[in-house]
């Protein structure tokens, strides 16, 4: 576990790689983007990835413009940044045809990609939330933080422009203390009123007797549960010492019970308007780990999520 005293640099956003499919969920993220590039002076690099073949199979003898799905990709391309909010902030269009995580890899390399925008539809399946292909790829596997919109948000929150409550939730790993920064650094560039919040454990996985039987859930008896979230207070209260964001005058927020559950319930009666939290991956794959709570938080919130790797 890390220091709650250990101070990360603040974070810059010099290039964002908006991922769009022209679906309602990109779309909602736009306002979000734009927030985030103004206050900032990010570039943004929007692009729009096609599969490796076209639609229809060309001849090698026809011109390239009649690859017809690439001319469709462009004039929409085009459309998109005529509007909202693309005439207001700097930005590159590309529409790239490959394997769409290899592009999109390619890119945060290439142009030293600081943040990556792209939205997805989650959905629900017969054990755990799952996110779409696209979105769960970018989410594991880019090096740099990810903006995700969720299908939660398209219903519900795409209306709303700016940032005015971010909901920063800490288990006080490495990943959650990476993932500060931005939560501070976003809040000051946004004048948003920050929470800090941190979920206290009520079960715990134990190891079954019987290896055929694998691992079983048991309730922490109530005077731990006390006894952690006392220790909670006290840790997230450095944390608001350490970050030298006394300033923001941030509400702590200290609650027994499921972290994914803990952190929706709390967003949603706080009306957040985006969330940040670590994302590191954990061994054994449990669903309460932080890297499935991270997943479960991303599909079921009704405002984007801000993911940050350790």
């Amino acid at each position: 576990m890390s220091s709650p005293t250990q101070t990360h640099p603040v974070p810059t956003l010099k290039n964002i790689l908006f991922a769009t499919d022209f679906s309602a969920c990109s779309l909602a993220a736009q306002p979000y983007l734009r927030s985030i590039a103004e206050h900032y002076g990010s570039t943004v690099h929007v692009v729009h990835v096609l599969p490796p073949e076209p639609m229809i199979e060309l001849s090698l003898d026809l011109p390239p413009e009649l690859d017809t799905d690439q001319e469709a990709a462009q004039a929409a391309l085009k459309t998109l940044l005529s509007g909202e909010p693309f005439g207001k902030i700097a930005c590159t269009s590309s529409v790239v045809r490959g394997p769409l995580w290899d592009v999109l890899a390619t890119f945060i390399e290439e142009k030293n990609i600081d943040l990556v925008v792209v939205g997805t539809h989650g959905r629900r399946g017969l054990k755990k939330l799952v996110m779409g292909s696209v979105a769960e790829r970018v989410f594991r596997h880019a090096r740099c933080p990810v903006l995700t919109v969720g299908p939660q948000t398209e219903s519900e929150g795409g209306a709303r422009t700016g940032i005015a409550t971010i909901l920063f939730a800490t288990d006080f790993s490495a990943g959650s203390q990476h993932a500060l920064p931005y939560a501070v650094s976003l809040a000051r560039a946004n004048g948003a009123h920050l929470i800090l919040l941190h979920s206290v454990s009520v079960s715990l996985e134990v190891a079954s007797v019987d290896i055929t039987v694998g691992p079983s859930i048991a309730e922490i008896p109530e005077e731990l549960i006390a006894e952690a979230l006392t220790s909670a207070r006290k840790q997230t209260a450095e944390l608001v010492s350490a970050g030298n964001m006394q300033d923001l005058k941030p509400q702590v927020i200290v609650e027994a019970g499921l972290s994914a559950e803990t952190i929706l319930s709390v967003a949603k009666e706080k009306r957040a308007d985006l969330i940040v939290m670590g994302a590191h991956r954990a061994p054994g794959g449990a669903s309460h780990l932080p890297w499935a709570t991270a997943s479960a938080v991303v599909c079921g919130a009704h405002c984007p999520v801000l993911t940050v790797r350790n």
